[in-house]
């Protein structure tokens, strides 16, 4: 799923050197594309994002459900030298209590002069307690 946004939340750079990305303050936007739920960048156990020899982006990482039931997570990676930009998201649906999951994210379009990645962590709200 591809998303024009204005990156909200909780967001994380990383660059290709820095594999461990770090949180940066939340900010609102009324159309951010991300999912309705709880930011869980503590559900983030490893993160890459590093472009190609031909320029191209993509991400790689491993989301942990540590929450006592099954999660669904939204991963949203935008690569800009700001919040805007477009980004690209990908669903984990249904991860198992004390289970990992992996996601890769390929062809994530870059914006501005000196990208950096940034990503967001969503645990989506399924309306079950």
């Amino acid at each position: 799923m591809t998303a024009g946004l204005m990156v909200a939340v909780v967001l994380a750079g990383c660059s290709g050197e820095d594999p461990q990305p770090q949180p940066s303050e939340p900010t609102e936007s009324a159309e951010s594309g991300l999912a309705e739920g709880e930011p869980d960048m503590g559900a983030l156990t490893s993160f890459t994002c590093q472009a190609d020899e031909e320029g191209q982006w993509s991400a790689t990482g491993v989301i942990a459900n540590g929450e006592e039931t099954s999660e669904s997570y939204q991963v949203t990676v935008l690569v800009a030298d700001s919040d805007a930009g477009n980004a690209k998201s990908t669903l984990l649906d249904q991860v198992q209590p004390g289970e990992s999951a992996t996601f890769e994210i390929a062809e994530i379009p870059p914006n501005g002069e000196e990208p950096t990645c940034r990503v967001t962590v969503i645990r989506i709200a399924t309306g079950a307690s």
